[in-house]
């Protein structure tokens, strides 16, 4: 909301500048006014208020570097979940997605996508992510890729618990060159 009222305010003085500039610097400032509006494009609404916060947040990082984020998510299946549990599930989740595919150069691998929906009883949270290199695992969680793994490799470990602790299963595998996070946790 903060850099969306920035952005707002920033435009005011913008348009105003076009009114008095050289037909090169308002092409200049036409085209950062069009960045500056596709901010509402990263803003999400699925239902949930802390889905579509964590997911806008996510989404707002993935474009400033270039990240295309696919969501299909119905967060009413959701409302159940305590707040705190749903940041940091998914939070982790995403982050550990992010940092992923932002190893790679090429455009159409920097994706993600993610899918919440409901499948009987169950909330399914899946997030998918192509991965440049086959993964190590150490009781079925990969073994972080950082440097130093007293620090780090902690995100998918929380996710199990919290998921656990809401009495579902967490599913990690790799298939045709992409990583799979699949979360199942019973609808009361």
């Amino acid at each position: 909301i903060a850099l969306i009222n920035q952005k707002c305010h920033d435009l005011k003085h913008q348009i105003y500048a076009l009114r008095n500039v050289d037909a090169l610097e308002r092409k200049q400032y036409l085209d950062e006014i069009a960045d500056s509006v596709q901010i509402y494009e990263a803003i999400v609404q699925t239902g949930n208020e802390v889905l579509d916060t964590i997911l806008t947040e996510k989404s707002l990082y993935c474009k400033e570097r270039n990240i295309t984020v696919t969501c299909v998510a119905d967060g009413e299946q959701m409302k159940f979940m305590n707040t705190v549990d749903l940041y940091a599930i998914l939070g982790n989740a995403l982050d550990n997605a992010i940092e992923a595919v932002e190893k790679f150069e090429q455009q159409d691998m920097r994706q993600i996508d993610v899918q919440i929906y409901r499948k009987g009883q169950f909330l399914v949270m899946n997030i998918i992510n192509p991965l440049n290199e086959s993964l190590v695992y150490e009781d079925g969680i990969p073994v972080t890729t950082k440097e130093n793994r007293k620090f780090h490799g902690f995100g998918l470990k929380s996710i199990k618990y919290m998921v656990k602790k809401c009495g579902g299963i967490v599913n990690i595998k790799e298939e045709g060159g992409c990583f799979s996070l699949m979360m199942l946790i019973p609808i009361p």
